[in-house]
């Protein structure tokens, strides 16, 4: 397991013989590429800190090695973290400062407010929102067009498409493996919740039931989704044997790369479920945290942080990666604006923004995402399976590992 070095604060003899304080922070990072360019411009600003970057794989091996380094005392000062994976633990480590107590005022108002929620827990932003995403519908429109489709506006007008548009060689729809994040808009656009403004959960509704039984449906009576095959789902979508796929908006430039000329890959809002109601979308990516250290190493910390989520940079890395720039302003810069005149399907996910919706992160987030994977699992294996019963014992089991947490 990898661990951060020692951190130190150095002295360094300048040209007039005095000695000038170099502070060192250590960064895990998710991004293989440890953010080079990024950290090589905040060094040529910043000649007083140091900024050791360190890969720690993904957001699982992530979370698994910052929950161990609390416990050894070898946490880094920077840590990028996934919206559901365990923020909630390790704010109550007492390790982790509350972001929110740190960063300007105007950077916080800057963020889109739905994006500060997800990282809120007790009433605290623990973590700022670094790279940012939202689920979107993609379609082979090429395929749609030759058949006069447009994209479904609605859940029943998926299903309707996904039927008319389903052959020997091509299935209407499918979810990429992250399941749960397009089970918790069906459900949210159907009037129901998953976690309410408590925390406390509600998986069990009459609102959630029906969700899940849709997707059974599209299995096993609209015949027009396979069977538990979502983890090769975007392949089969740039292989042109899926017409329709719920994925993250953040994958559209490599989608578009590797379809290359087979056909035109269109980007649609997630579908509501009523035409003209309330529709939502949520969030996913990750975060920036920053770790109790010496009082240097914080400042340092924190000027690391707001020059990586600053307006320049938040532009920059949408455009570059094709997640959203988390704050207002970077939206309004001419290049951002010239960026989405080049690139409309990337505005859709820009113009789906108007339909964002937070959920404040919870201790349970990990095992409700396990357990609404397990339910999917167990619908699309048996057309039999009760979707009540499955979504009640998930309930149960979330309600009493909360009240276990809570003691």
């Amino acid at each position: 397991m990898a661990v951060a070095a020692l951190t130190l604060t150095s002295c360094a003899a300048t040209p007039t013989g005095e000695e000038s304080k170099t502070v060192s922070i250590d960064f895990w990072t998710t991004q293989q590429g440890e953010y080079k360019d990024e950290l090589a411009a905040f060094t040529a600003l910043h000649s007083d800190i140091t900024v050791n970057p360190s890969f720690m794989g993904d957001y699982d091996e992530m979370q698994q090695k910052v929950l161990a380094g609390i416990v050894g005392g070898t946490v880094p000062q920077v840590v990028q973290l996934g919206q559901r994976y365990g923020i909630p633990q390790v704010a109550d480590s007492g390790m982790l400062l509350p972001i929110g107590d740190i960063l300007a005022s105007e950077t916080v108002e800057d963020i889109f407010p739905a994006f500060l929620e997800r990282f809120t827990y007790k009433e605290k932003l623990w973590t700022v929102p670094f790279q940012s995403s939202t689920p979107v519908l993609y379609y082979n429109k090429t395929l749609f067009d030759s058949k006069g489709f447009v994209p479904p506006e609605t859940w029943d007008e998926l299903v309707a498409t996904a039927t008319n548009l389903t052959t020997p060689d091509v299935w209407g729809f499918n979810t990429a493996a992250d399941i749960p994040w397009y089970f918790q808009p069906m459900t949210w656009n159907r009037g129901g919740e998953l976690l309410d403004n408590d925390g406390e959960v509600n998986l069990d509704s009459a609102e959630a039931i029906e969700t899940l039984t849709s997707f059974q449906d599209l299995v096993y009576n609209s015949k027009a989704m396979p069977q538990n095959q979502h983890a090769t789902a975007k392949e089969d979508f740039i292989g042109g044997r899926l017409a329709m796929l719920f994925a993250s908006g953040s994958g559209l430039a490599g989608t578009q790369e590797q379809v290359g000329d087979a056909f035109e890959v269109g980007v649609a809002y997630i579908p509501g479920i009523v035409d003209g109601q309330a529709r939502s979308v949520p969030i996913g990516g990750n975060s920036l945290g920053i770790f109790a250290s010496s009082p240097a190493q914080e400042e340092a910390s924190a000027e690391l942080v707001e020059f990586l989520t600053n307006t320049e940079n938040s532009a920059a890395g949408s455009i570059a990666s094709g997640y959203i720039a988390i704050r207002s302003s970077s939206l309004e810069l001419p290049k951002f604006q010239k960026h989405l005149v080049e690139n409309p399907e990337f505005k859709v996910t820009i113009d789906q923004l108007e339909y964002l919706r937070g959920q404040g992160i919870s201790p349970a987030d990990s095992l409700i995402w396990k357990g609404i994977i397990d339910a999917f699992e167990s619908i699309e294996t048996d057309p039999e399976a009760d979707a009540a019963e499955l979504l009640g014992a998930l309930q149960v089991e979330v309600s009493d590992y909360l009240a276990d947490y809570r003691k």
